[in-house]
């Protein structure tokens, strides 16, 4: 997936607070913030001393347990009222019937297609709009599907693909075209849209599943609502972006605002709107992937089984599988959003082309269901988990011990410390100093909010998880942050290296998240740890990225005139590249950070704990409120990362 846009990007950002922003300012600002953890530390190591005092412990639970018996109050009303009340009676049980059915009706469509029939008409489709590379693709894909013995779940999969990526281009088209066209509607929503992204994909799960119950209607419009912010916003801006000459000519010639629409707009914002459709599905994707974990079945409920077994090579066949399934839709789409590489086919052959297609795949379903094939028999397939989980055996036999001990030394001395630091000090000292790296990274503004998501992280009663969490996160983060740059700035360097790189940052982006915890869970099992590497490893290819493009955009006159005033290198990269990079750097930074929260609360699923688990033992033990309440910590923690990592506005000339 391409690096998400939120309100980090917006305008051009600077590191410090207002006043000039040279190398001595820098430094203040840093002086400033370690100071601020240094009297966090301080804190910590008096709490201690003084014996946890009632003034000098973890936020009070009273209110958080008194919203948590609320909620599972309004639980237990709605289990026993789902039938009876007229908001449930007739609005969400229809919506949830008719999404289940939707998703019902499209997937036994595709299971009467059979397997011959689905792979013909996707392969035809793909070549007709792609071209024959991506063509060979997708029959690749349906090949890894059926020789998997994965078949009925990637149908399944697919199916919830679909009905969710058509309700959020229902909903999100049309509301990116008001968007579009009025200024007042665009600055109400925009904030919406910068929230829904913010907020983690987990934190979504549970307010669907009261609405809709367990099962492929809630996964449908959770993975429909996860997938909606990029169609609204791009298409947004595709209208925004169409020439005002030609909508002010358009309109002299007495157009009404319908025919302006439909006779310019849209067709000059069609490339710009089709690549957000192609970022909506990518987002449904991931999405659906996770909302295994409510009963959406598919490919990523056998993912989530296989790694709660910690059997690496059954998790490898499915996430070998949505990664050819991502890989595949990604290039399809994308190639339609680009409009290249499809075949040129003469406008009079168009119809006689599509008719034979058609003509085709129906003839080969009528074969197949002649023939009483139906979807791919597992009996003919590969088993690829025996082989992978020797080579886990044989991989954990090499190198297990020296992952076991880097796992354990990761545990004993970095997150354990950060973790008792942030759970050991004064919950007030803990949000004051929340407050104050944001006040001075980013402004008043982001300290009120970050103070106010602290205090609301108190409220909810997961105080400690929550900090456990954020330790989590702060450390994730700054491996993220370290390794991106660093090679981000060769990539800039080297254009070699850069067009080596691409492509694998490319395929990275692609993935949905829940893949990343494969590879993690075979190097370092389950625990703490391998959610960490997960998140490090989703994280960065987007700060990699940003990174690159931000020194890359410096211009090259800038850079000339400091070569002729004798600089070094590394002068040249720290005293002018990095910091007319800043806007990117800072988006990176905060888009790094945002992401790895989003993978660290994932790892609950590998035993990370924390909000994360009591998201998932709340939805496996119909504890909503326990599951509710992380989630908005979930959330709370969201809003400070995002604040904190926003930087102060560079002053206005």
């Amino acid at each position: 997936m391409a690096a998400m846009t939120g309100p980090a990007g917006a305008g051009a950002p600077a590191v410090g607070g207002a006043g000039n922003g040279g190398p001595s300012f820098l430094r203040n600002v840093w002086a400033q913030a370690l100071l601020v953890v240094a009297v966090l530390v301080a804190g910590y190591w008096v709490t201690r001393a003084l014996g946890g005092p009632a003034w000098a412990g973890a936020f009070p639970t009273g209110v958080g347990d008194t919203f948590m018996a609320w909620l599972d109050g309004v639980y237990g009303w709605i289990v026993v009222n789902r039938n009876d009340s007229p908001l449930f009676l007739y609005f969400f049980n229809y919506v949830s019937v008719g999404l289940g059915s939707a998703v019902v009706l499209i997937n036994q469509f595709l299971d009467f297609l059979t397997w011959p029939g689905v792979t013909v008409l996707g392969v035809l489709a793909a070549w007709r709009v792609a071209g024959w590379r991506v063509a060979v693709l997708v029959l690749v894909t349906f090949g890894v599907f059926a020789l998997t013995g994965l078949w009925n779940e990637s149908m399944t999969t697919l199916a919830l693909i679909i009905t969710s990526v058509f309700i959020a281009l229902l909903f999100g088209i049309p509301l990116g075209i008001l968007a579009g066209r009025s200024e007042r509607f665009y600055r109400g929503i925009r904030p919406v849209l910068d929230f829904m992204q913010i907020m983690p994909a987990f934190a979504y799960l549970l307010p669907f599943v009261l609405l809709f119950g367990i099962g492929n209607p809630a996964a449908a419009v959770v993975t429909a609502v996860y997938a909606i912010p990029p169609a609204v916003r791009i298409t947004a801006l595709a209208i925004r972006e169409v020439p005002k000459g030609a909508v002010e000519a358009t309109m002299s010639l007495g157009s009404t605002p319908w025919q302006v629409l439909s006779k310019v707009q849209l067709p000059m914002a069609k490339s710009t709107i089709l690549l957000g459709v192609n970022q909506t599905i990518m987002l449904a994707v991931s999405m659906v992937v996770i909302a295994s974990v409510i009963g959406a079945g598919g490919l990523g409920d056998a993912i989530f089984q296989a790694l709660a077994k910690v059997n690496v090579g059954q998790a490898f066949q499915a996430g070998l599988a949505i990664v050819m399934l991502a890989i595949a839709l990604d290039r399809v789409t994308g190639a339609v959003g680009h409009g290249a590489r499809a075949p040129h086919v003469p406008e009079r052959l168009g119809l006689p082309l599509l008719a034979g297609g058609l003509l085709l795949t129906v003839a080969v379903v009528v074969v197949a269901r002649l023939m009483g094939v139906e979807g791919w028999p597992r009996e003919v397939s590969v088993d690829l988990a025996a082989p992978v989980n020797a080579a886990y055996d044989a991989i954990q036999g090499a190198i297990g011990p020296t992952t076991a001990a880097l796992g354990t030394w990761i545990l004993d001395w970095v997150l354990s410390p950060l973790s008792a630091l942030l759970t050991g000090s004064p919950w007030w000292l803990v949000t004051l100093a929340a407050a104050a790296l944001a006040w001075i990274f980013s402004g008043a503004g982001p300290a009120l909010v970050s103070g106010s998501a602290f205090v609301g992280v108190g409220l909810l009663g997961v105080w400690n998880n929550a900090m456990d969490t954020l330790s989590q996160v702060l450390v994730a983060s700054v491996l993220t942050i370290a390794l991106g740059v660093v090679v981000g700035v060769l990539m800039s360097r080297n254009d070699v290296f850069a067009a080596i790189l691409k492509p694998v940052l490319d395929a990275m982006q692609t993935l949905p998240p829940f893949v990343y915890l494969i590879p993690a869970v075979a190097l370092f099992t389950i625990g703490r740890v391998p959610a960490l590497v997960a998140a490090v490893i989703f994280a960065l290819p987007a700060v990699i990225r940003l990174v690159n493009d931000g020194i890359r955009g410096v211009p090259a006159s800038t850079l000339e005139a400091a070569r002729s005033q004798g600089s070094t290198k590394w002068q040249l990269l720290t005293k002018v590249e990095l910091p007319m990079a800043r806007g990117s750097m800072l988006l990176a930074v905060n888009q790094g950070i945002i992401l790895v929260l989003s993978m660290v609360v994932m790892g609950a699923l590998v035993g990370a704990g924390s909000l994360g688990f009591d998201v998932v033992f709340g939805l496996a033990q119909n504890q909503l409120g326990l599951g509710l309440a992380s989630g908005l910590a979930i959330v709370c923690l969201g809003l400070f990362l995002d604040r904190l990592t926003q930087g102060r506005r560079a002053p206005r000339a």
